[in-house]
């Protein structure tokens, strides 16, 4: 069977595009980059004579492998060199090495200077977050023909902008409802995949090359791969919308509370040892103790239950049951 013709994705001029509310998928939007120094700026010598001191986040892929990598690191004028002398070609015959998820916000924060993120991805609900618990969220990527980056959906539900400075990229893109339905080890390039699983879903799948100029706006949930078709250069950052906060919230709440779990399990443990001894424990013998943490289990408790009050309360008859939360689409 034939593999599913990609569709195309639509081409937005930046200067109409003032909100994400009304965009329902991935689109490309072009201007964003008009006025970046970067543009002219991020040039191999420039991060060399600058920067190229700094150690750098490098995938190896070895031979053979499209996908698969170990990670290591490396000078970046010694990375640099290695891939301003990399053979522009496709071959998977000999090692590739990638430079990507680069934090240059932590290890250079002057290259802040050089680009703005555009208006209409700045709305982003993890500033909003106490400062101890925001994470770095924006990097740089220097690919390489026959590196590229496995199907996933990016985490937490958020959001992404992909500015190409030099190069190009391709990428394929599914729903996010035809995306879980995919398997581990499917390619959105492989006809497999195609014939096992996309054709079973309604959705379409998508295609775009972005050439240097072009962002790419993705929005949570949507699965997508991405391969370096020539040696390219680009910016990317993630940011959590207002239509996709919960989603953002729950996730990172766990992920946040798994370490805590392994604490929780042995403090239970220890407490009910010492409930089944003969002796007391001398903070848990303390009347005053024991009210303070049943207290704060007791308010931990309630904001969950007080969630699920108003969940339920959103689909009961006469709560507005037929109107999408502000910002849903």
């Amino acid at each position: 069977m034939a593999p599913i013709s990609p569709t195309s994705l639509r081409v937005l001029d930046g200067s109409t595009v003032t909100t994400l509310e009304d965009i329902d998928g991935p689109v490309v939007i072009r201007g964003l980059q008009d006025e970046w120094r970067a543009r002219e700026l991020w040039t191999v010598d420039h991060f060399r004579h600058q920067y190229g001191g700094l150690r750098v986040p490098v995938r190896e892929y070895p031979a053979g492998s499209e996908y698969e990598y170990t990670l290591s690191e490396d000078g970046l004028a010694d990375f640099l060199d290695y891939w301003e002398k990399s053979r522009a070609d496709h071959s998977l015959a000999r090692d590739r090495r990638y430079l990507a998820e680069w934090n240059f916000v932590r290890d250079c924060p002057g290259l802040l200077d050089d680009f703005s993120i555009p208006a209409i991805f700045s709305d982003d609900w993890i500033d909003r977050l106490p400062e101890q618990v925001r994470f770095g969220r924006m990097w740089i990527f220097f690919g390489e023909p026959g590196c590229s980056t496995g199907l996933h959906c990016d985490t937490f539900s958020t959001s992404a902008w992909l500015a190409v400075l030099a190069g190009s990229k391709e990428l394929r893109l599914v729903t996010p409802e035809a995306g879980r339905a995919l398997r581990a080890d499917d390619s959105l390039w492989s006809e497999r995949t195609h014939d096992e699983v996309l054709r079973k879903s309604a959705g379409p799948l998508y295609e775009v090359t972005l050439r240097a100029g072009d962002t790419l706006y993705i929005p949570g949930d949507w699965y997508h791969e991405v391969r370096n078709p020539e040696r390219n250069l680009m910016l990317t950052a993630n940011f959590v919308e207002e239509r996709k906060l919960l989603s953002f919230l729950a996730q990172f709440e766990t992920r946040l509370t798994e370490p805590l779990s392994v604490l929780r399990q042995a403090r239970n443990a220890q407490i009910r040892t010492w409930a089944g001894g003969d002796g007391r424990h001398d903070e848990l013998a303390r009347e005053e103790f024991r009210a303070r943490q049943l207290d704060w289990v007791r308010a931990m408790t309630s904001d969950l239950r007080e969630y699920e009050r108003a969940l339920l309360e959103w689909d009961a008859p006469g709560a507005g049951a037929t109107e999408a939360p502000n910002g849903a689409r």
